[in-house]
């Protein structure tokens, strides 16, 4: 059988070296844009969780001490025990919030997303005063 008798179905069905290449070349470039988008989406997830858990932290802190009346300093909050990206300074009814400097790196924008937090928060009564 010579070349020219050849039809489309003797042919096999694949993929050229070039036609390879190209793929990876595509799929590598995918991957190097892809990655850092990815590792940036979890930082800003991990910084997002922090700042809601520091105002789960002052309700609590406001709850706890309204139904109880008690010193600031016996109440033990969860959200509280897992908050990186600030600090928290206990005074009797009184509860000051500050920026951790010294925290994750992905705590860097804190200032920016969660800086509205920061502020001594008086419990007293029925209300919460900053």
């Amino acid at each position: 059988m010579d070349h020219k008798s050849r039809t489309n179905s003797d042919m096999r069905a694949g993929w050229t070296l070039i036609e390879l290449i190209f793929i990876i070349i595509v799929i590598g470039i995918l991957a190097a844009v892809a990655i850092p988008k990815l590792a940036a989406t979890r930082d800003d997830a991990k910084l997002s969780t922090d700042v809601s858990n520091m105002a789960i932290c002052i309700r609590d802190m406001g709850t706890i001490y309204t139904a109880s009346g008690t010193d600031l300093n016996n109440i033990n909050s969860f959200a509280c025990n897992d908050i990186l990206c600030y600090t928290i300074e206990i005074n009797g009814s009184s509860m000051g919030v500050d920026l951790n400097i010294s925290g994750p790196d992905y705590c860097d924008d804190i200032q920016n997303v969660g800086g509205h937090l920061v502020g001594t928060y008086q419990f007293a009564g029925a209300s919460i005063r900053k």
